[in-house]
């Protein structure tokens, strides 16, 4: 085996100030689903598509001393056909989005902030081309 076997991002943990912010933002502007809560850790988890969860949990230290990260960037992948239809949704939410175009062979992105500086990426670009 060269490489652990891995088929995507399974789980990102974001910490958060206001986990009620995050809340409107990842649920209510981006429209991913709550699919669990912690409030016992002052934490909850939304779904990405269909197989990458993303915590916001209030500052902590999580298992074997993790943490979230701070000002973290993150790319999720859309279709290009869907790119304008998001853009377009995300401004109607209230969101400054702002644009890139890669050349002619790396897409487009489309960038918001979440309520704690998180930059959030909608990308065009399939990743899996580094592997091609």
């Amino acid at each position: 085996m060269d490489a652990v076997p891995v088929s995507g991002v399974s789980e990102l943990v974001l910490e958060v100030a206001d986990l009620e912010a995050a809340e409107r933002f990842y649920a209510g502007v981006l429209g991913f689903p709550v699919v669990d809560r912690w409030p016992e850790r002052d934490a909850i988890w939304v779904m990405a598509g269909d197989r990458t969860r993303i915590g916001l949990w209030k500052p902590q230290v999580g298992m074997f001393g993790g943490r979230g990260g701070l000002h973290v960037h993150f790319a999720m992948q859309i279709a290009d056909a869907d790119f304008d239809a998001t853009v377009a949704l995300l401004e109607s939410r209230g969101q400054a989005v702002r644009t890139m175009v890669f050349g002619t062979t790396h897409g487009r992105a489309a960038y918001v902030e979440d309520p704690d500086g998180h930059l959030v990426e909608f990308w065009t670009w399939d990743v899996a081309g580094h592997l091609r």
